[in-house]
């Protein structure tokens, strides 16, 4: 009799779905974020073209968030339970390279000539061009390389790794490094900063190994002129070192070499400036207060389970 109420309040519970009491901090934190976005690309929207497009593929990934939502109180099994606790990894990169449609509605010119100049004041040089000039090794150039490309192993890596140590604990820690990457996109939308490679028009030659072949052509072809300061790169990859040191000791001695090396590869690459890097490391503490601010208000609201 026991087993038949338990499997009958099972079923009424999967048939009672409310999506707003389904939605967890990670969806409600995102939804904000792509709320907040819009309402700003509707301030510009005389700047801006194909503004349609953009709104679009908004409201697409809002039907998608309420997808899962609802496949996860129906179909509630370990790999629902996994896209939906770690798809905003799918969205970061778009919304990346969207900041720079945004970028330029409150401040019409990008800021790179005062960073550059801020730059020449505090170092008297241009550390992003003397920085590689005075290390041509072709051995060095490629340990760059490797650090830089290492950024996008690593945030994933480190997300999955949390996740599946143990999942419930796992949720406090994306919800930090998904809010941090909202939270750096908003500030490059506000603050235009397109970086020393398209400021200066510098184009290396192609590096002669593969990680140096792989980055060259990231950097050059699928890099956005956006997203400088503070760079993303050093924030999220230390944010990724906080959180797997709380959680994952292993993987954070595993990564911590190549997070050192992403804040000289920054620069190096001319993917940022020292300043960005400072500016990283400065945001840091403040946009992992803020998160965790944020995730303990939204916490209440889930009424389902993570």
């Amino acid at each position: 009799m026991s087993s038949q109420k338990s499997a009958l309040d099972a079923n009424t519970k999967k048939t009672n779905f409310h999506l707003l009491k389904a939605l967890t901090p990670l969806d409600i934190v995102t939804i904000f974020y792509i709320i907040i976005s819009t309402l700003y690309m509707c301030i510009g929207a005389s700047k801006l073209q194909d503004i349609t497009f953009h709104i679009l593929v908004r409201m697409a990934i809002l039907g998608l968030i309420g997808l899962l939502v609802f496949l996860n109180h129906k179909y509630s099994n370990s790999f629902m339970s996994f896209l939906k606790n770690l798809y905003p990894l799918i969205f970061i990169s778009f919304f990346y390279t969207e900041t720079s449609y945004l970028k330029n509605i409150l401040i019409g010119n990008n800021l790179d000539a005062q960073v550059a100049h801020l730059e020449s004041y505090l170092w008297g040089c241009q550390p992003s061009l003397i920085f590689a000039q005075k290390m041509p090794q072709a051995w060095f150039c490629e340990l760059m390389n490797i650090c830089y490309f290492s950024y996008y192993l690593i945030t994933s890596g480190v997300c999955l790794a949390i996740y599946f140590k143990n999942r419930a604990e796992s949720f406090e820690s994306v919800f930090i490094i998904i809010c941090s990457f909202y939270l750096y996109y908003i500030v490059f939308a506000l603050i235009p900063v397109a970086g020393p490679q398209f400021f200066f028009e510098y184009t290396e030659a192609e590096p002669p190994y593969l990680f140096g072949k792989i980055m060259h052509y990231i950097l050059i072809n699928a890099e956005e002129p956006t997203g400088a300061f503070p760079s993303s790169h050093v924030g999220v990859s230390l944010i990724l070192s906080y959180v797997a040191f709380k959680h994952q000791k292993l993987v954070f001695v595993i990564s911590l070499p190549f997070v050192i090396g992403i804040c000289f590869a920054t620069v190096y690459l001319k993917a940022h400036y020292l300043v960005d890097v400072i500016g990283a490391f400065i945001s840091v503490p403040i946009f992992i207060a803020i998160s965790k601010f944020f995730y303990q208000k939204l916490l209440p609201l889930s009424k389902t389970s993570l």
